[in-house]
């Protein structure tokens, strides 16, 4: 997908300029942060820092999606200024094809090994039902592609100050929505959100995700839900509206010095309205309050990024993100389906139990350096990342970059 890598900036006679570089290292940064949190060892017993908040709270790895969501959006500035002036038919086909191929990528991509295996045991009308009756309808990859479509189809549609106005408005009608149709003593609970409400009614329990729990058992809510995609759309905005003002301001320096205090409003604005309005910031319900804080914290680190490579001159020092960042559709792809093909595959244990290639790697790796705990579940993690870097290094050095 275009979008996804996407960000040389075109000048005033219509010839592209050197790629955004720093854009393409926050990117990386991005992408091998994201594999670092989401292929730990041990999650049980991985470092705070490296999980999610369990419900209202931000760590460190709540920034991983928005800030990916938000280059998504600084690299559409760039990919659809060329639709301007264009037909808006022509265009918005254009917009909804690449964001309908995300979507079907984003649901199939899990039930790539079993479909083989079924395949191959020529059992394909078992898998065909379970694949019908459980299938996660919306994820990571579902709400991209829907910020995508929506936010790329507003930005063909409004003006900057338009799509200020939109933001503004789509932030306080998700709060109202959550505030007033969430029940019990507090709307934003788990089990008493309006966003899981939503989904449960519209897609079923068993198309959303599993992975929370309550009284020790696995709990459907999908922090990918539909309703909960409104904020996220402004998340992609923001990233938009950066890219048009960086793309124009030739003056790194200027640029930087104007977009900082934006990002600390932003930041500042989204605590108060946790703080002072009851809106608390939570990633797995997107809360406007939250949209804005990470919002603010993205925009801080692309003005990092900036600092580095374009003030300071060390982009050649970060060569290694440079990879991930030119090519993240495949570094996300080969980071997910490898570590669900190694959950599929069973190998036998010491103790003559079966045992998944995942937990046999994880156990003569990290855990055999630094024991099963933080340290040991962090060096597994690190040496996946790397795993999926050299096969993204690979791709890099052929200049072969996964589009749709």
């Amino acid at each position: 997908m275009s979008t996804l890598s996407e960000s040389s900036a075109i000048d005033s006679a219509g010839k592209p300029r050197s790629r955004i570089e720093a854009l393409d290292i926050f990117r990386g940064w991005t992408i091998a942060f994201m594999i670092l949190v989401n292929t730990p060892g041990n999650g049980e017993v991985s470092w705070a820092p490296l999980q999610h908040a369990r419900w209202h709270g931000f760590t460190p790895t709540d920034l991983v999606f928005p800030s990916f969501l938000f280059i998504i959006g600084v690299s559409a500035w760039f990919s659809l200024k060329r639709f301007h002036g264009s037909s808006q038919a022509a265009s918005l086909g254009k917009i909804w094809k690449r964001t309908g191929w995300l979507f079907l990528i984003g649901m199939l991509m899990w039930y790539v090994p079993d479909f083989v295996a079924a395949l191959v045991t020529l059992k394909l009308g078992a898998f065909w039902r379970d694949f019908s009756e459980n299938v996660r309808v919306l994820g990571v990859l579902g709400r991209l592609a829907l910020c995508y479509g929506i936010g790329s189809t507003l930005a063909l549609r409004f003006s900057p100050r338009g799509l200020i106005g939109c933001s503004a408005f789509l932030l306080l009608l998700y709060w109202g929505l959550m505030r007033f149709f969430g029940t019990g003593a507090d709307p934003y609970s788990l089990q008493t959100n309006a966003a899981l409400r939503l989904d449960l009614w519209l897609l079923g329990p068993n198309h959303l995700y599993h992975g929370e729990s309550v009284d020790g058992r696995p709990f459907a809510f999908d922090p990918e839900g539909l309703l909960s995609t409104i904020p996220a759309i402004v998340t992609y905005l923001f990233g938009y509206l950066t890219g048009r003002f960086l793309d124009r301001s030739s003056d790194r320096r200027q640029a930087l010095s104007e977009l900082f205090p934006i990002a600390l409003i932003l930041v500042a604005v989204g605590f108060l309205w946790d703080y002072w309005l009851g809106f608390p910031i939570n990633k797995k319900l997107w809360t406007s309050s939250y949209t804005l804080y990470v919002g603010g914290l993205s925009m801080l680190l692309l003005s990092l990024a900036i600092w580095l490579v374009d003030v300071k001159r060390r982009g050649a020092s970060l060569g290694f993100f440079n990879v991930f960042g030119r090519n993240p559709l495949l570094a996300y792809l080969v980071s997910e389906m490898g570590a669900v093909v190694l959950q599929k595959i069973s190998v036998p244990g010491s103790d003559g139990k079966t045992q998944s290639a995942f937990q046999w790697l994880y156990a003569h790796t990290g855990a055999w350096v630094g024991g099963d705990n933080g340290l040991g579940s962090f060096l597994f993690s690190l040496g996946f990342m790397l795993a999926c870097w050299m096969v993204s290094w690979g791709f890099y050095r052929r200049g072969i970059v996964l589009k749709l």
